[in-house]
């Protein structure tokens, strides 16, 4: 069984996706240190955007690994990374050090293979370029990103969406994103925002 450092947070991220995270408790400056030093990955486990990372006994199981791909020092001590996810793993089980740093023990999972896009899913790339658009802060987090590739569309869409935990985790699950674009066309398609 293998075993990472995890950090719980109300951002969530898969594979491909990249976020900016500012580090503030001593037991995770002290994880990312080591990662940088070790040239480790740790886990990014999704809790709700109201839960205290100091209260996490759980985590839902699908989880993501992440690797440090650039960092800032800020005053007080607090550490500003920007974070790219590599690899869905699975969750067995926690524990929590003297710090409070919580550790997993896991199992890989597949990433979901790539999908081309096609004239039915184009509407997801062509929301999600308007998306980040809107967004610099998240656009420029992405210098190339891969509008040709629908399962990293549906990937970035899960990110950002205020869906429900259980919800994405459910879409997460499946073997491919074939799911997900569905419901993520199906959810445009109710919300009237295909033609619009």
């Amino acid at each position: 069984m293998n075993t990472i450092a995890l950090l719980p947070h109300s951002k969530h991220l898969l594979p491909g996706g990249r976020l900016k995270l500012v580090i503030s408790r001593v037991c995770d400056v002290r994880m990312v240190t080591e990662a940088m030093a070790n040239n480790d990955p740790f886990a990014l486990g999704m809790i709700a955007p109201n839960s205290s990372p100091e209260t996490i006994t759980n985590i839902p199981a699908i989880a993501t690994t992440v690797t440090i791909i650039d960092f800032n020092c800020c005053d007080g001590g607090l550490l500003e990374i920007i974070v790219e996810g590599t690899n869905k793993i699975s969750i067995s089980t926690l524990s929590m050090a003297y710090d409070n740093l919580l550790t997993a023990t896991y199992e890989p999972c597949s990433n979901w293979p790539a999908i081309a896009m096609s004239p039915d899913n184009q509407i997801l790339a062509t929301k999600l370029k308007l998306l980040f658009a809107s967004m610099p802060e998240l656009s420029q987090l992405y210098q190339q990103p891969n509008y040709q590739d629908a399962t990293w569309i549906s990937q970035r869409w899960l990110e950002v969406l205020p869906i429900n935990i259980k919800h994405k985790q459910s879409l997460i699950y499946y073997p491919t994103a074939d799911m997900t674009i569905n419901f993520l066309l199906q959810l445009l398609q109710d919300h009237y925002l295909i033609n619009n």
